[in-house]
């Protein structure tokens, strides 16, 4: 079996006017006006397709240039064998990694489809039937009452937690209006989006909210202030999480060491399947626990589904319910068989590979806008 076909798919879905600023817009003085998604898409000479989703965080026109120039490097070879050439790396940028990230679950889905197994199998097994799911939206360009009204639309859909940004302008106001629309039963999470300049400012920021019942707050400080995060997680009893931005796990081994995390957050399409579960055991070592950042659409939900299932440390999954990198039809009608959240839990797919296949009809409602993203208010 050898790799006969590597190739991209750009699609873009225009953002309806009701939630063009719903993200950071009102903040920055934005519209967001599409968002886009990039599959992978890989042949072997018998017949064999497997895809994959990278983060459209590496920007899919140089990732589908990238990947273009270099597909000699997986073309003719076996996909067992190329995995370890599809792995991102300290020495590339988010461009390439997430592009790896992209061929990485392709060549998995193909392998497990091979071997006729889902990959959790061929990961080491499954350890649950179900995966926990929080509704993730609570955008920056929300207003306190609809941060309340949004978190109590969430717990009459199922959901079992709720995660919102925050500033340090508004976060107050807006954890007390969440955790009001919550209830007192369910999850609530905090996310700034690595904003806050300083420990001493994130410890006092938390303590301030603490009695709001945090299941966790998410990425406080950049990422690059290990030492920050050290000290934080020691002055707190909330547990912080982190990681989405990382690809290796040369990363998030200097950062456990550290103690910087209680909660460790890979990505799929980022890391890939291989290197996200590398991460994920070596969190499990040091009980911290596994919840994957999972803000784009099916293909990657389909591959943190595989991730999660296999792991011994996984706690919650991500569901993006906002128009911010992501859109309901990318959800939704990308594949024939998405793996949606009911009652709080996504159920784990017996299906060989990834468990979902596209639905090719449907890409052809969604062809890539080569216009930028946002514009001016």
């Amino acid at each position: 079996m050898m790799i006969k076909v590597l190739e991209t798919i750009l699609l873009s879905h225009p953002v309806p006017k009701e939630h063009q600023l719903n993200w950071d817009g009102r903040a920055y003085g934005q519209r967001v006006l599409k968002n886009d998604m990039m599959i992978v898409r890989i042949e072997t000479d018998d017949g064999i397709e497997g895809i994959g989703e990278p983060s459209v965080y590496g920007n899919p026109k140089l990732m589908e240039t990238w990947l273009r120039d270099h597909k000699a490097m997986f073309l003719g070879k076996d996909p067992f064998d190329a995995l370890h050439i599809a792995t991102p790396t300290l020495y590339y940028g988010w461009t390439v990694n997430c592009a790896l990230a992209g061929v990485n679950q392709a060549l998995w889905d193909i392998i497990g489809k091979a071997s006729k197994v889902p990959v959790y199998k061929l990961l080491g097994g499954k350890r649950t039937d179900r995966i926990k799911v929080y509704a993730s939206a609570g955008q920056l360009g929300n207003t306190v009452e609809e941060i309340r009204r949004e978190a109590e639309k969430f717990r009459e859909e199922g959901f079992l937690g709720y995660k919102l940004r925050v500033t340090l302008e508004d976060y107050r106001e807006k954890v007390r209006a969440a955790r009001e629309g919550l209830g007192k039963d369910l999850d609530l999470m905090v996310e700034w989006n690595m904003r806050l300049p300083s420990a001493k400012v994130a410890i006092n920021a938390i303590r301030n909210i603490e009695r709001y019942d945090l299941t966790w707050v998410e990425e406080p400080l950049p990422g690059s202030d290990i030492e920050g995060y050290a000290e934080l997680r020691k002055a707190v009893d909330v547990p912080i999480s982190g990681g989405e931005g990382l690809a290796t796990r040369w990363e998030f081994k200097t950062r456990l060491e550290k103690g910087c995390y209680g909660i460790v957050q890979p990505d799929c399409d980022v890391a890939g399947i291989s290197e996200a579960s590398r991460i994920a055991f070596m969190a499990s070592l040091d009980e911290v626990l596994l919840c994957p950042h999972n803000w784009h659409n099916a293909i990657n939900t389909a591959a943190n589904v595989q991730l999660m299932a296999s792991s011994p440390n996984q706690f919650y999954l991500e569901s993006n319910r906002s128009w911010n990198n992501s859109c309901p039809e990318f959800q939704e009608q990308i594949v024939k068989n998405p793996l949606l959240p009911k009652k709080g839990y996504i159920e784990v797919p017996d299906r060989p590979g990834l468990g979902v296949e596209l639905d090719k009809e449907a890409l052809k409602r969604f062809p890539y806008l080569d216009i930028e993203r946002a514009a001016p208010i």
